[in-house]
């Protein structure tokens, strides 16, 4: 579900939150955690070869992956979620989940995202993206901590091949 934003604060492309307007949102978020109650899950999410697909196939083909990968993130959140872009990529503030379920979630949008190829304007593609995910409680964890942890554990579903969840520390 896509939460009711002002035009300033989407994307222009994806209609996704803005990177500012998540992480106003995740800081907002982290202010309500408390422990011992569930942390904040934040995803950081990269389709794979993305930089490939637009030197092959061009900007109209990255478009639309980026559109397609949007839309099954929007149908594969919590009402109560919030995808955004974040940087190439998206970035997803997920509250009140424990990590079993934080893991969770982020393996079957991963699943979800590699599980049938998007339209183009080159043709249907296959795609699979990295995840990294980070977990924290409190208004002392801060939302760009919360996202530089989520950018590291990105980072090494990347180096370790792609396609796949990494869990942060």
């Amino acid at each position: 579900m896509m939460r009711n934003l002002e035009p300033s604060n989407r994307d222009a492309l994806t209609g996704a939150a803005s990177e500012a307007a998540l992480l106003r949102f995740t800081e907002a978020v982290l202010e309500l955690a408390q422990h011992p109650g569930p942390p904040v899950g934040f995803l950081h999410i990269d389709i794979d070869g993305l930089a490939e697909i637009t030197a092959h196939l061009g900007a109209a083909a990255t478009e639309a992956v980026l559109l397609g990968i949007a839309d099954r993130l929007h149908e594969g959140v919590r009402g109560h979620d919030l995808v955004g872009r974040v940087g190439d990529g998206f970035g997803i503030c997920m509250p009140d989940l424990l990590p079993a379920q934080a893991r969770g979630a982020a393996e079957r949008l991963r699943r979800a995202l590699a599980g049938a190829p998007v339209p183009t304007p080159a043709g249907e593609l296959g795609v699979t993206c990295s995840i990294g995910l980070a977990l924290a409680h409190g208004p002392f964890s801060g939302a760009a901590a919360l996202l530089a942890q989520a950018r590291l554990a990105l980072l090494e579903a990347q180096l370790n091949g792609g396609d796949r969840v990494v869990a942060a520390d």
